[in-house]
């Protein structure tokens, strides 16, 4: 199935690789550079510019989203230059055309490897990965076949990892990374080479540190993965991955809009060391520790014809501290998380009648968080932290997902015809929440051990289900050679659950006066569906290559805090419509085999179709109709051009992104910026290695002041808060093959 959209997961070092000369556009083109394989619609075109092993996107090849940057309508902010610490309101600020598709306290993230849901959030989720250990990163916006985004949620778009395999042949590869503020990242991995009977496997680990570039703290992160092939006939095969880690992180202090309208003040601005301080640094910080395993049998039953059976498993433990604001009052609430998912994938591909067809079911379970299970505060008593209260304290209940689909693909002449349907059967937890009186400041475990009573105003026992059929259909026809020309449409889905922790904090002054209890809000959430229209060019050169994409969405059951007359109170409900739509538009150029040149533009417009009420007294009318959403630019471009003499390559990157809104009502306007990156970089095999890689990269290079992240969402009207983007930062590495 052709894919997307798609970049490496090592984008954006040198171009020392040669290009591949593009395949005939129906079939699945590939570019092959050492240790790298892409394929797919968008990102080959990047690809054959850029090389195999670079630091200047992500230095501490753990942070997936920052990888994709390039991509046109992918809107990726960062607060960290290393990818280490880039967290906000508890998930990654990435946008695709616009869309925040993990907004909403959504338990789940864009990230899928292999196909399956094993990232989860809140919690450690998808960070937790050495990108040295993956050979491909595809990225799906709006239309994406039914076999791909499978899981919690798939709206706006997703993105597929692959694993790299282990070699056939024994080798070893050593990187190390040093650089500002600190930065050093070790990266080793061995692959054993075949061992006989089939067998061959991999291990890899990495530790990586950086002090914060502002303010007091640290992030550091170690990781350890392993994996094995065996191949025990030509027709049965199992691999097995197993992936440890376990990060601790200081993040960046969150400002408020008139603190960031000082940017040169706000690049000083950050937590403190003062622990008789509610800002103390030591009293912000978050440490998880991850596993996860996964296997995959397969099973060839015929010469076209194979079954894939795909079971998973992924543990995430730690917590959240962080400073917060009630009634006034300065506290430190510590979120406590436990939680794991598993589940498994069966799927069956062969071909029928000249169809290419993929049928698969999906059964998986989540464990809360999210929405959150314990959340205990603190005051400060002189420099020690004091028990104040249980705020939530509440069962741990499921998300569960049936997910079966079919996918087919059939070609005659110079057409080709792909679609599919996946029916989606989502149960929300039922959620028991307890009353915490008398409890004192124990672990979660042992608060549950006292048999608290349930306070039914505040719980839903009952479950809530979600049932839907979701196509997709693509038309491809050939003109020409070099010539394609694409139509497609499909529909995604997401379930927002951050409606709990919104009741229990306001549960006292909006909701029991009324008597409005929780199950009412449960019973009426919805599934926000989005259908997406998109109409695609492709145009091949000897020397060139063009895409551009216009597409269209709308959205049904967006959440925004919207009045309810029929309950008189003011929440987040799925009510609204919105509407999206854009131009894409990538460009490669070669005038020569030393010279190479890439270029994404794009036009992202998403908005509400309506005004709303706002939760201010007397619930005014917001005239945000047609306004752009939150945190989403409008336009954005973004260029590289790779220059090779002999082993040595030079790559400017230069990106820009027009003015974003901290809010929905357009108040509070974050200025444009525009960025410089440079990377050097020198290749070759040298001393019996296979090859030698050493680059320099230079982020940020002219030291550019703008504001990168705003906590914020697609509904909010107030309280949205923002952070600098990073400084200059210098990066050196070397990778040694064997």
């Amino acid at each position: 199935m052709k894919k997307t959209s798609l970049i490496t997961l090592l984008a954006l070092l040198s171009a020392t690789a040669k290009a591949e000369e593009s395949q005939a556009l129906l079939a699945n083109s590939t570019f092959t550079a050492p240790e790298i394989t892409v394929s797919g619609k968008k990102g080959d075109l990047l690809q054959n510019v850029t090389g195999k092993e670079s630091a200047l996107l992500n230095p501490s090849q753990m942070s997936v989203y920052k990888v994709i940057g390039m991509m046109p309508s992918i809107s990726q902010q960062s607060v960290d230059p290393y990818g280490l610490a880039d967290t906000v309101n508890y998930h990654e600020a990435f946008r695709f055309r616009g869309v925040e598709a993990t907004a909403g306290g959504v338990p789940g993230t864009t990230a899928n490897v292999e196909g399956l849901p094993v990232t989860g959030r809140p919690g450690g989720g998808a960070t937790i990965y050495d990108l040295e250990n993956f050979e491909n990163i595809a990225v799906y916006s709006g239309v994406m076949p039914a076999n791909i985004g499978l899981g919690i949620a798939d709206v706006g778009g997703k993105i597929d990892m692959t694993i790299r395999r282990p070699e056939e042949k024994f080798g070893v590869t050593f990187k190390q990374s040093i650089g500002s503020h600190d930065f050093s990242r070790t990266y080793l991995r061995i692959d054993t080479g075949n061992l006989g009977g089939g067998l061959r496997a991999f291990a890899s680990g990495s530790t990586s540190y950086a002090e914060k570039w502002k303010g007091y703290g640290s992030s550091n992160r170690n990781n350890l993965m392993f994996g094995m092939i065996e191949e025990f006939s030509d027709s049965v095969k199992l691999e097995t991955f197993v992936t440890w880690s376990k990060g601790n992180i200081h993040p960046y202090k969150a400002l408020k809009w008139d603190e960031i309208q000082d940017i040169d003040s706000a690049y000083d601005t950050d937590y403190g060391n003062d622990p008789a301080k509610y800002d103390y640094y030591g009293y912000n910080k978050n440490e998880f520790e991850d596993w996860m395993v996964m296997a995959n049998l397969e099973v060839k039953t015929g010469d076209n014809s194979k079954l894939n059976i795909k079971p998973y498993y992924w543990s995430d433990k730690g917590y959240y501290m962080e400073t917060i604001t009630q009634n006034s009052q300065n506290m430190i609430r510590r979120w406590d998380i436990d939680h794991d998912l598993k589940g498994i994938l069966a799927e069956y591909t062969t071909k029928l009648g000249g169809a290419d067809l993929d049928f698969g079911y999906l059964y998986h379970t989540q464990k809360r968080p999210g929405p959150p299970t314990s959340w205990k505060n603190y005051t400060l008593n002189g420099s020690a932290l004091q028990f104040k209260n249980w705020s939530i304290l509440s069962d741990g209940s499921d998300h569960v997902l049936h997910e079966p689909f079919i996918e087919a693909k059939y070609r005659t002449g110079d057409w080709l015809l792909e679609g599919g349907v996946k029916y989606v059967n989502y149960t929300l937890p039922s959620i028991l929440t307890y009353d915490t009186t008398g409890i004192v400041d124990v672990s979660y475990d042992d608060a549950l051990a006292t048999d608290p009573a349930i306070v039914a105003a505040k719980s839903a026992e009952s479950t809530k289900s979600f049932s839907r059929l979701f196509p997709d259909v693509r038309l491809t026809r050939m003109i020409g050679d070099d010539t394609t020309v694409h139509l497609a449409y499909g529909e995604n889905y997401v379930t927002h659950v951050d409606i709990y922790p919104y009741f229990i904090s306001q549960y006292s002054t909006s909701f029991q006066p009324k008597g409005i209890t929780f199950e009412q809000l449960w019973d009426a959430r919805q599934m926000e569906i989005s259908r997406n229209l998109e109409l695609g060019l492709k145009m091949n050169g000897r020397n060139w290559s063009i895409e551009p994409t216009i597409y269209y969405a709308t959205h049904k059951n967006k959440q925004a805090v919207l009045y309810d007359p029929n309950l008189d109170a003011t929440y987040p409900i799925n009510n609204a419509d919105a509407k999206g739509y854009g131009f894409e538009f990538e460009a490669e150029y070669k005038p020569s085999s030393a010279l190479k040149c890439y270029g994404s533009f794009s036009w992202n417009r998403f908005s509400f179709d309506q005004d709303i009420r706002s939760d201010a007294p007397g619930n005014p009318i917001l005239a945000i109709e047609g306004n752009q959403v939150p945190d989403a630019p409008e336009f954005m471009a973004k260029g590289i051009v790779s220059y090779t003499v002999g082993d040595f390559t030079i790559s400017p990157v230069v990106r820009y992104s027009s003015a974003r809104y901290g809010d929905v009502r357009h108040q509070q306007k974050i200025d444009g910026a525009t960025l410089v990156d440079l990377d050097l970089t020198w290749s070759t095999a040298m001393a019996g290695f296979r090859n030698v890689d050493c680059s320099l990269s230079f982020i940020n290079l002219f030291d550019k002041k703008y504001v990168s992240l705003i906590s914020t969402s697609d509904y909010k009207t107030l309280n949205s808060s923002y952070q600098p983007g990073a400084p200059f930062t210098v990066v050196a590495s070397v990778a040694v093959h064997y």
